[in-house]
């Protein structure tokens, strides 16, 4: 697509009036636009792919048998007459150059048949029925520094109007959940900025700097069987101080696990988590519906040092760590406070609502831990 925009516009520049114009069909003409801020570019599509496979060479199992995880068929594309729509600007955003890129409509459905470790099938994974308001968009700020200033930097801002939904799916059953950015208390609240993503080649590795947030919501709406709901879960009011990372490291030798990775969370994150039973619709909060909420803090940085990952011919996908370093594990002093039980009507004109108690965890996970998945 961007070299056929750029055939286009090479055309209408090099070429005569006379001679642009008739370069430019209808479609071409549909998919980019002119405009006196920037381009627009308008597109539907529909992109299939047979399978994708990675194969971990140094994965072998007890038996010498090689690792692999697959997904096939895949599929992303369009809805029918209801095209992707962005607009590209580059401007001054608070004294900076930016990249802006502005999305009122994703409408873009992906379908994934079968993800498979070892060829043995987890299911089927999908997203779609994309949805923002009108007069909204979703804007994304592309910066040139990232952490060291060689890198990038990413800002991402949500609308509260935005929502999608997302299922798996296994012998015919499909559990699906909404993913809501809004706030049922505040119409005018919710939403989500994250600020500061950065993305570095350091000598370790590949660095990715975690957002900052100064609050938002990210809703987990009506998790479901088919048409029977189970339950819904919120992380409301999300804050998350400078300084967190992932780390992307390559193995240190070539008999080595291929992927190693740290993380933190910075001490002083927080987010009121809550659990929400009963069906959430458009009358929600209402008598029907309950909530049980918690405030979780970190009290200390949340760390994660020297974690693999390993697609195991004989065990499949393995997280584990490297059990030769004493300082590789899992680390974590967090506190659970304000634990309330309300009728999420009640929610809003609550003061001061009794806790029935307050948590403070220390957590360790030793360097001898593992999770492994298969599939079957």
């Amino acid at each position: 697509m961007a070299s056929k925009c750029c055939l286009i516009l090479a055309t209408m520049m090099a070429g005569s009036p006379a001679l642009a114009l008739e370069a430019l069909d209808e479609r071409s003409l549909s998919e980019v636009t002119g405009q006196a801020q920037g381009l627009r570019y308008t597109s539907e599509y529909d992109a299939r792919i047979d399978s994708i496979s990675y194969i971990d060479d140094d994965g072998l199992g007890a038996d010498g048998t090689v690792g692999s995880i697959s997904m096939s068929p895949i599929r992303v594309y369009t809805q029918t007459n209801r095209p992707v729509q962005v607009d590209l600007e580059v401007k001054d955003v608070g004294g900076r150059k930016a990249l802006v890129f502005t999305n009122r409509d994703l409408p873009v459905e992906v379908e994934i048949g079968s993800i498979a470790i070892n060829e043995y099938s987890l299911g089927g994974f999908g997203q779609g029925n994309f949805q923002i308001g009108a007069g909204d968009s979703m804007v994304t700020y592309l910066y040139a520094g990232g952490f060291d200033g060689n890198g990038l930097t990413l800002d991402l801002d949500i609308p509260n109007s935005m929502s999608y939904e997302t299922y798996i799916e296994d012998d015919g059953t499909r559990f699906t959940t909404t993913v809501d950015f809004s706030d049922p208390y505040d119409a005018s609240g919710g939403g989500l900025f994250l600020k500061d993503i950065t993305f570095d080649l350091v000598g370790e590795g590949l660095r990715m700097g975690l957002p900052t947030t100064t609050g938002g919501n990210i809703n987990f709406y009506n998790a479901r069987v088919g048409d029977d709901v189970l339950n819904s879960v919120a992380l409301r009011n999300i804050v998350l101080t400078p300084g967190g990372y992932l780390l992307i490291k390559n193995a240190r030798g070539a008999s080595e696990y291929g992927l190693e990775f740290d993380a933190v969370l910075k001490q002083g994150s927080h987010f009121d988590y809550v659990y929400i039973a009963g069906e959430v619709d458009d009358s929600y909060p209402n008598p029907n519906v309950f909530e049980m909420s918690a405030n979780i803090s970190l009290l200390s940085d949340f760390s994660v040092k020297g974690m693999r990952m390993n697609v195991d011919g004989q065990r499949g996908l393995v997280f584990d760590f490297d059990n030769t370093d004493a300082a590789s594990g899992v680390a974590a002093n967090m506190l659970m406070q304000d634990v309330t039980l309300q009728r999420s009507d009640k929610v809003r004109d609550a003061v001061n609502p009794v806790s029935i108690g307050t948590m403070d965890i220390q957590m360790n996970l030793t360097n001898n831990s593992y999770l492994q998945i298969e599939g079957h």
